[in-house]
């Protein structure tokens, strides 16, 4: 080879060479940096990536605090469940996809297609949602379904938690309920959602080269921890109380808008019951709970159908006592009746004379009182024991509309009350402006009208003169506790402010126990017991004035009159019913009267009867069968009961009524001394609207006994019968205890 050729062949090689070693290193170099992003710069994001790929991470929902009564009775519990889910995209062979979506759907009692569809619209995602939610015996049944068939990471069972309300309806407006997602959003789930949620837990476990998951023993599992637990200021068994005279009111009274009641500790401020009727079951509460927006739904379809479904649910979770206002009425006057007498513009001594209405500067028609005729010459006391309009208009007028007005204002009437409950309303106030304008509107606020306040602001400002006028903040939480019962958190009782004189408080108190004994709140009486109150009648307003018809009657009384321990309200919204008696004093009194007559001895606190009351006292019926008739007649001498003998026996075979039964001192227990009391049943008969004296004689007649409730004013010729506890016709045992109640239909207020 020529000399020339191999120089030339050896600069080719050398060149070759050199592009080989630029070429390499132009190669390397990218190579190196991409390296060195990979494992130095970004070597976190890579190795959460590779972590991710190889294990399963998985949220673990907390177990949320127990909401408890005062006494420890849970009201709201979460317990352990699971949410079933498969990993569609290692579901691949046919049989697998067949087997599950079988397995599953008899399990769930779901159609087999619906979870095989699932399976194949999510085949490329590691995760589709079968059943969220169920209980533990059903999680067991899939898990042994699981083991059996080798499907571990096909099928996934997720802890969960689930809210329960084992009372059902009981105190549903106040509790509310939690979403899907077990955020609390009505009531005090939703006021209180931070401190009951508690932290989440974790799964974690490793899956293979395919997704799926390793056996259980690759899984590590951190737990979660358990929100605080709350316990109210309710008491069960007064809750109880207020719900089941609620319902019957509500049925009874034909109640169009709903009822709703507070029963309050007038020391502290605490609620111990609340309630809406008709409620619902925070369980199901997407089940519409009132008959009569039942029907009305009933005849709807499609958009129609759903949005108004959608508003009589949010309708049915509101909590009327809290998130809803209404004009007071003359329930009101109690304020009026306390400004009056703290600025000593009136005493209880003061005459004023009633024509039935009376005319007010600026207003061109005369002011009415609910007696059309008047009610004549009067004093201040006698004013309020009628509910008399033009007497409080006057006294309204006494008083001014500056002191008026500062006196709202510390009665807390222009703010919120601050109750730990979500959505409280604001009362609904004309503004100073307007107010000021004329005499007008201190006159129709005198009485209760033209505004609207809510009625936990209205039972508040009168719990203030009943605690010796100390205005005190009203709460529902009292304490937050662990899970071993210690106490992370009281909630005290505060007191907002001294509204009026100890003094003036309980001389407004006196009137008012006044009131039910012998004026319109008569029918609120129950025997043994000293109870305060006002009855209060409403029309409501609509944009062309007064509404025929419609009303909110209402109550708010306190007992013991003398030493007011709790202050109670029932409102009821629109009651139907004859006209004349769609009013507090016949609808509202009746049931603060039932329910007090519960309460009272439920509290501990002890009738103190009169001597009228112990005429009419019940009594327990002995054990008198089988004892010599001498020692029989001695011992009902001796508790002061009435009895007959049957037969020319010296030994008491048998007795009417039966022993341990409640029956009234003045009645008559029958010993049967030749024989055997007769096995018979005879029917009730219909005492509605009967006096007290042509009930008992229908009654006794009918080989029955009668118990009496409301009002027992025997002087008055409009006292009757307004209900019984058992229809008439019904038959029953001879001897069967008919409880009836009266009321005084002369009330109008």
């Amino acid at each position: 080879m020529k000399q020339s050729d191999q120089k030339a062949n050896r600069d080719l090689q050398i060149r070759t060479l050199i592009l080989m070693v630029v070429f390499g290193v132009g190669v390397f170099i990218p190579l190196m940096i991409k390296l060195y992003q990979v494992q130095i710069l970004e070597h976190e994001k890579y190795q959460g990536m590779a972590v991710q790929q190889q294990t399963k991470d998985t949220i673990v929902a907390p177990p949320r605090g127990t909401i408890f009564d005062r006494n420890h009775k849970a009201l709201a519990i979460s317990a352990s469940v699971n949410d079933v889910s498969v990993d569609p995209h290692i579901i691949i062979e046919a049989s697998d996809k067949a087997l599950i979506s079988q397995g599953l759907g008899e399990i769930l009692g779901i159609e087999p297609q619906v979870i095989l569809d699932k399976i194949e619209k999510y085949k490329k995602k590691e995760y589709a949602s079968i059943q969220l939610r169920v209980e533990q015996d059903v999680a067991e049944k899939i898990r042994a379904f699981v083991v059996d068939n080798e499907l571990e990471g096909k099928i996934n069972l997720t802890p969960n938690m689930k809210r329960y309300y084992p009372n059902g309806n009981f105190a549903s407006n106040v509790l509310g309920f939690v979403n899907s997602d077990g955020k609390g959003v009505e009531g005090l789930e939703s006021r209180y959602n931070e401190k009951l949620t508690g932290n989440p837990g974790r799964i974690i476990s490793a899956r293979d080269n395919r997704g799926a998951s390793f056996p259980l023993q690759y899984e590590k599992y951190y737990d979660a921890s358990s929100g605080l637990n709350m316990v109210l200021t309710l008491d069960d068994r007064m809750q109880h109380f207020l719900e089941k005279h609620l319902d019957t009111a509500v049925v009874e009274n034909l109640v169009a808008k709903r009822a709703t009641g507070i029963i309050m500790d007038v020391k502290t401020g605490g609620i111990l019951a609340m309630a809406t009727s008709p409620s619902y079951d925070p369980n199901n509460r997407t089940e519409i709970t009132d008959p009569a927006i039942q029907a009305q739904l009933a005849g709807l379809e499609g958009e129609e159908l759903s949005a108004a479904t959608k508003a009589a649910l949010i309708a049915q979770y509101r909590n009327k006592a809290v998130n809803d206002t209404y004009e007071p009425g003359s329930t009101f006057k109690i304020v009026t009746a306390s400004i009056a007498l703290e600025e000593k513009v009136v005493t209880m001594a003061d005459r004023f004379t009633c024509n039935g209405s009376i005319r007010v500067a600026g207003w061109n028609k005369p002011m009415s009182c609910h007696r059309k005729i008047g009610h004549g010459a009067e004093s201040f006391l006698e004013g309020i024991q009628n509910s008399c309009n033009p007497v409080f208009i006057s006294v309204g007028l006494r008083i001014g509309r500056q002191l008026f007005w500062d006196y709202m204002h510390a009665f807390g009437f222009f703010d919120k009350t601050g109750i730990d409950m979500p959505g409280e309303s604001s009362s609904v106030i004309s503004s100073w402006d307007v107010f000021n304008y004329s005499d007008v509107p201190l006159a129709t606020y005198s009485f209760g009208q033209t505004f609207n306040v809510t009625p936990i602001q209205l039972i508040a400002a009168a719990s203030a003169v009943a605690n010796d006028g100390k205005l005190m903040w009203p709460h529902i939480a009292s304490e937050f506790i662990d899970d071993e019962g210690n106490i992370v958190e009281s909630v005290e009782p505060r007191v907002v402010r001294q509204v009026i004189s100890s003094e003036t408080a309980q001389l407004v108190c006196s009137a008012l126990e006044e009131v039910v004994r012998i004026g319109t709140g008569k029918n609120a009486y129950v025997s043994g017991y000293r109870i305060a109150g006002k009855t209060g009648t409403s029309q409501k307003i609509g944009p062309a004035g007064p509404i025929s018809g419609k009303y909110v009657v209402s109550f708010l009384g306190f007992a013991p009159a003398d030493d007011p321990q709790i202050a109670i309200i029932v409102a009821l919204d629109e009651p139907g019913g004859q006209m004349n008696l769609r009013s507090g004093g016949q609808m509202a009194a009746p049931v603060v009267g039932r329910i007090l007559a519960d309460i009272l001895p439920y509290i501990g606190i002890l009738p103190q009867y009169s001597a009228d009351d112990v005429a009419g006292k019940d009594v327990e019926t002995p054990f008198v069968k089988g004892l010599d008739l001498v020692a029989a007649q001695k011992l009902l001498k001796e508790r002061g009961m009435q009895y007959r003998i049957v037969g020319e026996g010296d030994k008491v075979l048998d007795q009417l009524p039966v022993p341990g039964v409640k029956m009234p001192k003045s009645a008559e227990m029958i010993l049967y001394t030749e024989s055997q009391r007769p096995e018979e049943s005879v029917k009730v008969p219909n005492v509605v609207g009967k006096s007290p004296e042509q009930a008992n004689k229908l009654i006794i007649n009918a080989g029955l006994y009668m118990r009496v409730s409301g009002t027992t004013d025997t002087h008055s010729t409009s006292v009757t019968a307004a209900m019984q506890d058992i229809a008439a016709g019904e038959p029953v045992p001879l001897g069967t205890i008919i409880s009836v109640e009266f009321r005084d239909t002369s009330i109008s207020d």
